[in-house]
């Protein structure tokens, strides 16, 4: 009985010993240091924010395709692919310069510290009857089209509508996207001489 005692009472001085691992005791004879440890952690968060609005201008109301564009500098860039996506390349023959809003193109940024998905979606109520294409690219990277958002104009199943915005430490800076736009008219009274309005929505998700 005494050795099983014995034997207990030294698993119970183990057990405490492994407890107080933590501490530092010594006869006090100059510094005596304990080390504290110290967590935090960085839930995922993310902004996205308005630079401009995408705005066609004025369009005479012809038949033919316009383009609310500029993130890429030139009209050309934008309808052409614009045309493709409408599944008419000859459209772009049909494209009105002088009524090209090469400044007119929307732009947001966003800033996140993980890699987020951002979606582009149009709500077309108040909008005009014409297909109307919208395109998403980041600045330095014109002619790669991210996501694409229709109206009055079905996108094939295959078209992105979404694209991933990755985390980048290097300069840990909110990234610029341009929301280029087109309008294709196919006859004149398509739609009543009006202004029209729609909102595009960004949505990050991760």
């Amino acid at each position: 009985m005494k050795k099983f005692m014995s034997l207990s009472l030294a698993f119970v001085l183990v057990v405490a010993m492994g407890a107080m691992a933590f501490a530092a005791e010594l006869p006090l004879q100059g510094d005596l240091n304990a080390k504290v440890p110290v967590t935090v952690e960085i839930g995922p968060y993310a902004k996205v924010w308005l630079q401009q609005r995408v705005d066609f201008g004025t369009l005479v109301g012809k038949v033919g395709l316009y383009t609310a564009n500029g993130l890429d500098g030139t009209p050309e860039e934008f309808y052409h692919r614009a045309a493709t996506m409408f599944g008419e390349p000859d459209l772009a023959n049909d494209f009105d310069e002088t009524n090209d809003n090469s400044t007119g193109h929307g732009a947001f940024w966003v800033e996140s510290n993980t890699d987020v998905t951002v979606g582009i979606g149009f709500d077309p109520s108040g909008w005009l009857a014409s297909p109307t294409l919208f395109a998403v690219a980041r600045l330095g990277d014109p002619t790669t089209a991210r996501a694409w958002a229709s109206a009055n104009f079905s996108l094939s199943t295959d078209t992105q509508t979404s694209f991933a915005h990755l985390y980048s430490e290097q300069g840990n800076e909110p990234v610029y996207y341009g929301i280029d736009g087109a309008i294709w008219i196919q006859y004149i009274s398509q739609q009543l001489a009006n202004e029209y309005n729609g909102t595009i929505t960004i949505t990050l998700s991760k």
